[in-house]
């Protein structure tokens, strides 16, 4: 399929002021009410497959890729003017749309067709267009469409407030800035390279904010506890009592409309679409793993605890919140004679960026350029054009690594212009481009950026979810790239991180940032040993903030969600939280994962056994590159995910490895 290649006229768009978006607005509702009412018109007797489900499926084409560019800004630019408008855009069209795209004349338009000429066409249709109509139908009728009129208005109503309110639990988020202050002396433990990168108060302290590259090393490795106590609780208040507020009022709104439109929670709702296909499936296989894993994690506390009394040379000291990331480095150094930062010093960003690019060259066939003739929205911001290795190109994307005000605190992979054909029989495709977010140190005149490992695992799993993005080859833009069910869309990005844990693929991610030379065999040995490392205590907390999520999700009465969350951890952990603890306000999947963050595991099953044919066949094996490529990466969602695994893997998959990989049975 013919792609065309980008120019830089086509990335006008990243310098958007904020007057330009607000003219966007009333031209993208326009557009697709236009695009609508043309599906409208066809008669009953006429409708077609192209005609009806091709063209409201193409009816987003375009407008979707300028609601993405809008939202990305949002997240990303520089400028607060142009944040805040964005946000207002993006709250006014996803209100507005709900009122454009819940039309019973739509919903009739798909009745007809079914009852049309469906059962006909479909025999000469393709697998892709036949899952698209499938699924199409069960949207609109998840919808309510098939409810009296006034409860029809309800459903409208509260799908527009709660895009609202979802928007506003985001913004409270990325928009949260605090920070401790803190004397030379109480930076002790930590390295001159991360001072450096500190602010500084006119009374000569160090501003260290919530930002990772900041909060992360200062919990793992200052030595003073009181400030670590202190930045710790600051964490627990992310979002803000407002989050709060904002939260009560998303689950209310889930919760009716999950009651009106006939299902018995808002898990239910959601996980209709997804692998798990219920709440209560999905809450059976969080206490299976619980069982499995909660002893074994609560022992890796212990130890932890034990640790700290041999440190301070205090028998009945306690293990608190704010000593788990010092205390397990601590053990870390002790166990494996890991330091990490000297861990750190053979992980230069630039050469795993490189070893990234090295690998994934290697195993799909493919090349990446940086370009340097195109503007992004930030100097820190690159573009890069993926290539056949023949130089016929594929997709773009853009990387913006590195922490600044304002800007998404966390990492993720934003698909702006998806895959897709430009038209219903051409071949010509539509290019692929995302943008892959983290907040890793930015280098300095005086300092390189340096990556933990852990951080290289990171970069390894958002790079995994842009590859699946940039090399789709799936025919509709809604089953293109990540467009799989929410519980394994992070499988194959989990997949990748083994590269993290090989010899070999760390011989590309790794050298010394000043000497250039490898991980010295000792280190690496003793790296490779550590990967099982607090791992249990670590599955312990995602259960726990999928109990979370899932009890939010299928109570009709939730519990208070800060004092359920501070219940869960003291009961699965020992670890008591402050009475005034936040932690929820703060946690953006209950927006974006509402119900689906125990998705994370799952999906985790099968990436442990799609991992089993590289571990079989070899880490850098082509073959088994090139059928990944050709099973999950191209396909999308364009399949059941069942069936895609089963593809790459020649069986039926099973939890075998992932136990095996935990170290449970």
């Amino acid at each position: 399929m013919n792609r065309t290649p980008y120019t830089p006229k086509d990335f006008a768009w990243a310098k958007w002021t904020a007057s330009d978006i607000k003219k966007l607005v009333p031209k993208i509702l326009a557009e697709k009410k236009a695009r609508l009412s043309v599906i409208k018109k066809v008669s009953a007797s006429k409708r077609d497959f192209e005609n009806t489900i091709y063209a409201l499926e193409s009816s987003d084409y375009g407008i979707s890729e300028t609601i993405f560019k809008i939202d990305l800004l949002q997240n990303v630019s520089p400028e607060k003017s142009i944040r805040d408008t964005a946000k207002r855009a993006i709250d006014t069209i996803q209100n507005k749309m709900i009122a454009i795209e819940r039309d019973p004349k739509i919903w009739q338009a798909l009745k007809d067709y079914e009852k049309g000429v469906w059962r006909k066409e479909q025999r000469n249709l393709d697998n892709e267009s036949k899952k698209l109509f499938r699924d199409m139908f069960l949207n609109y009728k998840r919808l309510g469409f098939d409810l009296p009129p006034i409860k029809q208005k309800r459903v409208k109503e509260l799908s527009q407030r709660l895009a609202k309110v979802s928007n506003e639990f985001r913004q409270n988020i990325n928009a949260y800035d605090d920070h401790i202050l803190v004397t030379d002396d109480e930076l002790t433990g930590l390295p001159e390279r991360y001072k450096a990168g500190l602010k500084h108060t006119k009374d000569g302290r160090y501003k260290v904010t919530l930002a990772y590259p900041e909060h992360h090393p200062f919990m793992e490795l200052a030595k003073n506890e009181t400030k670590r106590k202190e930045l710790a609780e600051k964490a627990l208040q992310k979002g803000g009592n407002k989050n709060m507020k904002v939260l009560a009022e998303m689950l209310k709104i889930r919760i009716e409309r999950a009651h009106l439109l006939g299902y018995k929670t808002h898990a239910d709702y959601k996980t209709e679409l997804r692998m798990a296909k219920s709440g209560a499936r999905a809450i059976a296989f969080e206490q299976d793993l619980l069982k499995k894993v909660a002893k074994r994690g609560m022992e890796e506390i212990n130890i932890l605890r034990e640790l700290k009394r041999k440190k301070t040379k205090n028998k009945k000291a306690m293990l608190h919140f704010y000593d788990i990331a010092f205390y397990s480095h601590e053990l870390q150094k002790e166990k494996f004679n890991l330091d990490s930062e000297e861990v750190r010093s053979y992980f230069p960003l630039s050469r795993v960026l490189d070893g990234t690019f090295k690998i994934y060259s290697t195993l799909f066939g493919v090349k990446f350029e940086k370009l340097t003739d195109f503007s992004l929205w930030h100097p820190d911001a690159s573009l890069y054009v993926v290539k056949t290795l023949k130089g016929e190109v594929l997709s773009y994307f853009a990387l913006d690594l590195y922490p600044r005000d304002g800007k998404y605190g966390h990492a993720c992979v934003n698909d702006v212009v998806n895959g897709r054909k430009t038209s219903f029989s051409g071949n010509d495709y539509f290019t692929p481009f995302g943008t892959m977010i983290t907040n890793f140190p930015k280098p300095t005149k005086k300092n390189t950026s340096l990556l933990s490992h852990g951080e290289v695992e990171t970069f390894l799993h958002e790079f995994g979810h842009m590859i699946h993005h940039s090399l789709t080859t799936a025919r509709y833009a809604s089953q293109s790239g990540c467009h799989t069910a929410w519980d394994f869309v992070e499988a194959p990005s989990q997949m990748l991180e083994h590269w993290a844990w090989d010899k070999k693929s760390l011989a590309l991610l790794s050298a010394h940032y000043k000497t250039g030379k490898p991980l010295p065999r000792e280190i690496l040995k003793n790296l490779l040993s550590s990967k099982t490392h607090m791992l249990r205590y670590g599955i312990l907390r995602q259960i726990i903030q999928g109990m979370l999520d899932l009890t939010l999700h299928t109570k009709n009465k939730p519990p208070e969600p800060a004092k359920l969350y501070r219940d869960l951890i003291k009961k699965y952990t020992g670890v008591v939280l402050p009475k005034d603890a936040i932690f929820p306000a703060g946690f953006g999947h209950l927006d974006g994962y509402d119900a689906g963050y125990y998705g994370y595991l799952w999906s985790n099953v099968y990436a442990a056994d799609m991992f089993t044919r590289f571990e079989k066949e070899g880490i850098m094996s082509k073959k088994v590159g090139a059928d990944y490529k050709k099973w999950i990466l191209e396909k999308g969602g364009s399949m059941e995910e069942i069936d895609l695994v089963k593809g790459f893997l020649g069986r039926a998959p099973n939890n075998k490895a992932f136990l095996k990989e935990i170290g449970v049975k």
